[in-house]
């Protein structure tokens, strides 16, 4: 078994018990000092108080189980507003949102789709496109895939959910310049 899944064998069931769900687990090896990245995640978010307390009794677990050979340093943090989507489960959850997925090899001639989550099944998910349309992806052949933070998103009448092309100060339609 690879670190990164040793350390999600281990965090996954001490967040359930505190109320927390791992979202993802990084391990970055590097020359002295080796970095683990725990995403936390839970209804109403997570405080710095509650990534300091759970690093403390990952660090105590990983010490005590031997995961980690030599020196590291474990961040744990919230996912953050354009969270990483890994599993089906995160994409059900977020269905509706805008999503940015990058497949490894192109699907339908495209490798880089971002769109609405429209379905996610066990095995492929659907992203509608801006430009009308949808886009099915194996969720084996998805590289990475993320949540899209769209400002602009519902604010124009009409709006799909699409990102309006933004003018420039004194471009307004009607503006005009000088006195």
């Amino acid at each position: 078994m690879d670190v990164r899944n040793e350390v999600v064998e281990l965090a996954a069931p001490m967040a359930d018990e505190l109320g927390y769900e791992v979202v993802d687990v990084e391990f970055v090896p590097a020359r002295g000092r080796a970095v683990v990245r725990v995403f936390l995640d839970r209804p109403g978010g997570v405080t710095l108080d509650d990534c300091a307390r759970f690093s403390r009794r990952l660090g105590d677990l990983l010490e005590m189980n031997q995961t980690l050979p030599g020196a590291y340093v474990i961040e744990v943090s919230s996912p953050g507003i354009e969270r990483r989507l890994r599993t089906a489960e995160h994409f059900r959850r977020f269905l509706g949102r805008r999503a940015r997925v990058d497949a490894h090899t192109p699907v339908d001639g495209r490798r880089h789709v971002e769109g609405v989550l429209r379905a996610a099944a066990d095995d492929a998910v659907t992203l509608g496109l801006d430009g009308g349309g949808t886009w099915t992806v194996p969720l084996a052949a998805v590289k990475s895939a993320h949540l899209i933070v769209d400002p602009w998103s519902g604010l124009h009448p009409g709006d799909d959910g699409g990102r309006p092309r933004a003018r420039r100060p004194g471009k307004e339609k009607g503006a005009r310049r000088g006195g």
